[in-house]
């Protein structure tokens, strides 16, 4: 990317003093109007500003034919991202200037980031906004482009008919993939790997396959294309600095990435490094390592969708995907049966992955992180299944400094042997948002800890809002327990967890912001509903039906059965009511209703509804839990 253009405009700009009410216009274009993979789209921008001076903030964009948003990031020093964000923001803008069409970037097509490879209609797209603000002072100008089929190169490989001294063609097969691999010299090509099993002893195939640049694998499906190591390789394939490939449709085994003649022990199935492969539809199994058995991803920004990921194993870190210093779209995979020391699932080092929409289920760690185990990360983890997974701690999801973001999942049935059935919160600050986090539990098999059956918190600030937290157990807090920490836990439903100290909360230390949660039936020798030593706020909170619902801590402003006094508190029946999404609304009557100490603007759920009938919460805030609006 081009940026000596951008530090030019910005040293120049400096030197100038600002104004108000500017009209400038900027322009975007494309140098064709029609590509195909193999070609390099050149982008450019003309720029000029005829009224009064002042400073802007710039949005460049990418329209995808899916629907999708991508901008550039901040000065073009790290890329695309899907999230909005200004290119350069707060620059000033003189009067009069003018920059004439200048190229901005380009790109190799297709790439990654963005993404530009499907057939189809695409547009560049630039607007400029008052500096700080969403409020356009420019048109928004627009290059359409279309990206059409490619020119690619297909060759065949069957193992059983083929020979390498044939020519490749589909009527003219090879028999090995290596041979295909090495005379793939058209690109961008595509090998078709004909149905059977591929090792040393059938077809004489040789691993790793070391994948090319723009050359793809295809196998005819994954349960009939088998690539099989037989444990005498450390991969089955190895991707080294390569891109604009896709490895699909393969069983992909036997792979051994051990043995202390080799320096490389990541990626027993698949090992990625500084690359961005597309890898889909594959069933990776039986491979073992000492990080990352069935993938291992150093660098790079590979694309891991639609996989069975399954029965691999490490000796380290991450039975199932492996990931450090590396961007991977981690999506729809099924990644079960995996074990490690620690991550049985995915492991996560400096990375910041996105892991969404997949089903992590009865993976096994011996450490930390039955699931997912983020180290110094900030994955985007969203839309999943996480369940019946198993380790020493954090069997759903570990979290070690960071900020993730943890959202939409539901996380259920997964036990730890000793804390954090569900997430381990380790002086981390996750944003925990709209999950479902039920039956985990906390069992403390070593006599001791067994902490945190939903959520535990370790020297950590994470924001823990609008989830349901259910029917978790453990030793102390069965639905959430945090230690010398300060969560903010607002907008949740805490209900029928039970543990022997703080069935539904359990502190030590810290000082916790408690709002606007429901939290019943949760059953505790000490504390059903809640035990505390350390000194949280607690506010606008519906506490009923615990047994004993607050030990050692209070609230105000809010509904218990008990006859805790507090400012604000009340100790009527909140006349719950099934709803469209639970059991948990008010009844019109309800004692709770606009009995907050703020209004619902304030307490930022004026988008969500107490009510049956969807009516947002508006003056003084309801008491409890809100739903979203149907």
């Amino acid at each position: 990317m081009r940026t000596a253009f951008v530090c030019t405009i910005l040293a120049a700009f400096a030197l100038l003093p600002m104004a108000v009410l500017a009209e400038p216009t900027i322009t975007i274009y494309t140098d064709a109007d029609t590509y195909q993979s193999g070609d390099t789209i050149e982008v450019s921008l003309s720029a000029e500003n005829h009224g009064e001076g002042m400073s802007v903030d710039v949005y460049v964009g990418l329209l995808t034919p899916d629907g999708g948003l991508y901008t550039l990031s901040p000065y073009g020093q790290h890329g695309w991202s899907g999230s909005v964000e200004a290119w350069i923001p707060g620059i000033y803008v003189p009067s009069p200037f003018t920059m004439s069409r200048t190229p901005l970037f380009w790109f190799d097509l297709p790439c990654y980031m963005p993404p530009i490879s499907d057939e189809g209609e695409y547009n560049f797209a630039v607007v400029l906004t008052c500096a700080g603000t969403m409020q356009w002072i420019s048109d928004l100008s627009l290059a359409p482009f279309t990206v059409g089929a490619s020119a690619a190169s297909h060759y065949y490989v069957d193992g059983e008919a083929g020979n390498d001294s044939n020519d490749g063609s589909e009527g003219s097969p090879w028999k090995t993939i290596t041979h295909a691999l090495a005379s793939a010299l058209s690109t961008p090509a595509t090998i078709h790997v004909a149905a059977g099993t591929y090792s040393s002893s059938t077809n004489g195939e040789t691993f790793p396959l070391d994948m090319k640049s723009y050359v793809s694998l295809q196998g005819e499906g994954s349960e009939s294309t088998i690539l099989d190591a037989q444990q005498a390789a450390y991969h089955v394939i190895y991707c080294s600095y390569v891109s604009h490939l896709s490895i699909e449709q393969l069983t992909i085994a036997g792979g051994e990435a051990k043995g202390a003649e080799h320096t490389d022990k990541r990626g027993g199935g698949i090992y990625c490094s500084d690359s961005s492969p597309t890898i889909s539809n594959n069933r990776i199994t039986a491979n073992t390592a000492i990080s990352g058995g069935g993938i291992g991803c150093w660098g790079g920004w590979p694309t891991i969708s639609g996989n069975t990921i399954s029965g691999n194993s490490a000796d380290s870190n991450a039975g199932g995907i492996y990931c450090d210093h590396s961007s991977p779209m981690i999506s729809n995979n099924t990644i079960s049966k995996n074990t490690a020391d620690w991550a049985g699932g995915i492991y996560c080092s400096e990375s910041s992955p996105t892991i969404a929409c997949n089903a992590i289920t009865a993976n096994t760690a011996g450490g930390l992180g039955g699931a997912i185990h983020c180290w110094e990360s900030s994955p985007t983890i969203e839309n999943n299944t996480i369940s019946g997974n198993r380790a020493q701690h954090g069997s759903g999801i570990y979290c070690w400094h960071g900020w993730p973001t943890i959202s939409g999942n539901t996380i259920s049935g997964n036990s730890a042997d000793s804390n954090a059935g569900g997430i381990y919160c380790d002086h981390s600050s996750p944003m925990i948002s709209n999950n479902t986090i039920t039956r985990n539990s906390s069992l403390g098999v070593y006599g001791y800890n067994g902490y945190g059956g939903g959520i535990l918190c370790n020297y950590s600030s994470p924001t823990i809002v609008n989830n349901i937290i259910q029917a978790n157990t453990a030793i102390s807090g069965g639905g959430i327990f945090y230690w010398s920490s300060t969560p903010a836990i607002v907008n949740n439903a805490i209900l029928d967890n039970s543990a022997g100290r703080g069935g539904g909360i359990s502190c030590w230390g810290g000082s916790a912001t408690i709002v606007n949660n429901i939290i019943k039936a949760n059953a505790a020798d000490r504390g059903g509903g809640m035990y505390c030593s350390g000194s949280p706020t607690i506010i606008d909170c519906i506490i009923w039906g615990n047994g004993d619902d607050l030990s050692s801590c209070s609230g105000t402003y809010c509904c218990i059965e008990d006859d805790d006094a507090g400012e604000g508190n009340i100790h009527d029946d909140p006349m719950f009511v099934e709803g469209p999404l639970g059991e948990y609304y008010l009844d019109p009557d309800s004692p709770c209703i606009d009995a907050g100490s703020r209004p619902a603007e304030d307490a930022g759920l004026s988008d969500r509804t107490t009510q049956t009938d969807g009516t947002p919460d508006s003056g003084m805030v309801d008491m409890g839990y809100h739903y979203p609006l149907p």
